[in-house]
């Protein structure tokens, strides 16, 4: 799996609820999404390409300059991509009871 982020706002930052990275999937065929869920909710700003979402019994196609927002304890993931490579933003609330971000950079070790 080929993917890069890149922590923007995070605990280095003085942030406690507030976490944001730079998410960068350069091959989305070789980038198999996996469900999950958590206590924090969670935005994606797309900045390049595009997917369908689909999640809580609904599918949002989102693109370029769009939002996928998924609320607090909804199982998703789900995502057919429509591009060869995609770009975006993760925006999301730092929660005690969940893990850590996949970025590991969302609060101290």
């Amino acid at each position: 799996m080929s993917l890069d982020y890149q922590s923007l706002v995070g605990f280095r930052d003085g942030a406690k609820k507030l976490h944001i990275h730079l998410t960068e999937i350069p091959d989305t065929a070789a980038h198999p999404p996996y469900q999950h869920d958590h206590v924090a909710e969670e935005a994606f700003y797309l900045l390049e390409g595009s997917a369908d979402y689909t999640f809580g019994g609904k599918t949002v196609t989102a693109g370029p300059g769009e939002v996928v927002f998924i609320p607090s304890g909804v199982y998703h993931a789900e995502i057919k991509y429509h591009t060869p490579s995609m770009k975006y933003l993760t925006i999301r609330t730092v929660e005690p009871e969940d893990e850590p971000c996949c970025c590991g950079e969302d609060r101290e070790s």
